[in-house]
């Protein structure tokens, strides 16, 4: 029996975080296999097996913070694990994006063995049936209660962020009529305030690279052909989701409308669409008068834009959250001030 550790990756690292574990105990994996991920302060590895082996067991999970050096498995070689009994299999498979569904949700190996599946493996929707089912009686008064799927997605999402986004917020007004004329060439696809200024900042950021782009590190960026753009929507319950308008850059008003309403529902029905290619989110509170904000952004989108009220003086406050990593202040200034001039037809 051997065992296998974490590999120094870099100078200076001390210590990684486990991602996801790929090969289940019992499994005979061949060298170079892909084991399982891990995490460190710059990007997000695949550890290979050294050698052909039979894993035996598992001595972390997902989540944990290992020091390089730290042993994470036992492995047997071929020979040695045919004459012991294998490890007993997992009830039924669990794919590797059941796992990171899981993980985003918070929910362990040990809470996931628990979980039942609807066919012949475990599936992200049955994490999510398992996690609505009704819990029996009421819950007495002051105790603890699981809050829900979407809550403890956006609760992992925006603790990462913290993690990594090195914020920057500027903000400019603009003349809310702009927002409120905003033509359509199908009078059935008038757009809201919101979806004009979604618009409006997707046709601006597509012509500006670094707007089109996300953060793959802290010295790497990926930059996308097209421009996602994320709705916020309020559900009840406080309930925070987000619906993705995908190429938006490429459709006009009419049919960027049509789109966001379409994913605006399925988003308030089915939950978050939020994902890695996501790059740039929109908020507006101006229903509940709230005229200035200080958004947060979520990672991995490089921008928030937040849409105040209109004031007294036909003015809306613009703001902007962007990725100080990828974003300086002058080219987040030019971003935003197109925008108002997309808007304002100057």
């Amino acid at each position: 029996m051997s065992e296998l550790a974490v590999p120094q990756l870099g100078e200076g690292l001390r210590e990684v975080r486990i991602v996801e574990i790929l090969r289940r105990a019992g499994d005979a994996v061949k060298r170079g296999e892909p084991l399982y991920v891990v995490e460190t302060d710059k990007s997000t590895v695949e550890l290979e097996a050294p050698a052909d082996a039979v894993i035996e067991r598992w001595t972390v999970s997902p989540g944990d913070v290992v020091a390089v050096g730290a042993v994470v498995a036992q492995l047997a070689r071929p020979a040695d694990a045919a004459a012991s009994p294998p490890a007993p299999a997992a009830a039924v498979p669990v794919p590797p994006r059941t796992r990171a569904h899981a993980r985003t949700l918070g929910i362990d190996d040990a809470m996931l063995a628990r979980i039942p599946a609807a066919g012949s493996k475990l599936l992200p929707a049955d994490i999510d049936a398992w996690l609505a089912r009704p819990t029996p009686g009421a819950a007495p008064a002051g105790a603890d209660e699981a809050v829900s799927a979407d809550q403890r997605r956006l609760v992992y999402r925006l603790r990462r962020s913290a993690e990594l986004v090195i914020p920057g917020t500027i903000a400019l007004d603009l003349r809310w009529s702009a927002l409120a004329r905003r033509p359509a060439a199908d009078p059935a696809a008038k757009p809201s305030p919101v979806q004009a200024l979604a618009h409006a900042a997707a046709c601006v950021a597509a012509r500006l690279p670094r707007m089109r782009s996300t953060m793959t590190g802290d010295e790497r960026m990926r930059t996308w052909p097209s421009i996602n753009v994320g709705i916020a929507l309020a559900r009840p319950g406080d309930e925070l989701v987000t619906a993705v308008v995908r190429a938006a850059d490429t459709l006009d008003i009419s049919g960027f409308v049509r789109e966001a309403r379409r994913r605006m529902r399925e988003a308030l029905r089915s939950g978050d669409q939020a994902g890695e290619d996501t790059q740039l989110l929109v908020s507006h509170l101006g229903a509940e008068g709230i005229v200035d904000a200080v958004p947060v952004l979520v990672a991995p989108a490089n921008t928030i834009l937040v849409l105040g009220a209109p004031r007294a003086d036909g003015l809306a406050r613009l703001v902007c959250t962007f990725d100080h990593r990828l974003h300086n202040g002058a080219g987040a200034a030019t971003f935003v001030a197109g925008v108002r001039r997309a808007l304002e037809g100057d």
